[in-house]
């Protein structure tokens, strides 16, 4: 392939093209689903030092549960805020607000699959930091 690559230079700027346009699309589709607050994506970065140790408000014990956590986005709407969990905007119950920082500053949800009766739970939440 590299031969006919290298004779047609036409041919090699076609592919490097193609080449270039999927890996951006790779890269888009991962970073898009990472800011989407998909469920388990980008657990596996913050379980050991700062998941593990998140504590429910309502004293029912870690915020954590294997994969609950992930990085998100938030933003505020009226008087409340909002974060994505699974790719939809969901509102935030204010004693689910956890008063820490997280080591990257941004935000971040503890909430399980958000399918059935668990559509709208969420566990624990980290605003970023306002700094």
């Amino acid at each position: 392939m590299s031969n006919l690559l290298a004779c047609h230079p036409t041919r090699r700027r076609a592919f490097i093209a193609a080449f270039s346009g999927s890996a951006l699309s790779v890269f888009l589709c991962v970073s898009a689903e990472a800011q989407d607050g998909s469920y388990g994506v980008g657990h596996s970065n913050w379980h050991q030092n700062f998941y593990s140790k998140l504590q429910r408000n309502d004293g029912k014990g870690s915020c954590c549960n294997l994969m609950d956590c992930r990085p998100t986005q938030s933003r505020m709407i009226g008087d409340h805020y909002e974060v994505k969990v699974d790719g939809e905007w969901v509102r935030v119950p204010v004693d689910t607000i956890n008063n820490v920082v997280a080591p990257d500053g941004g935000a971040h949800v503890c909430a399980p699959r958000q399918e059935g009766r668990n559509k709208g739970v969420l566990y624990c939440v980290i605003l970023p930091s306002e700094g």
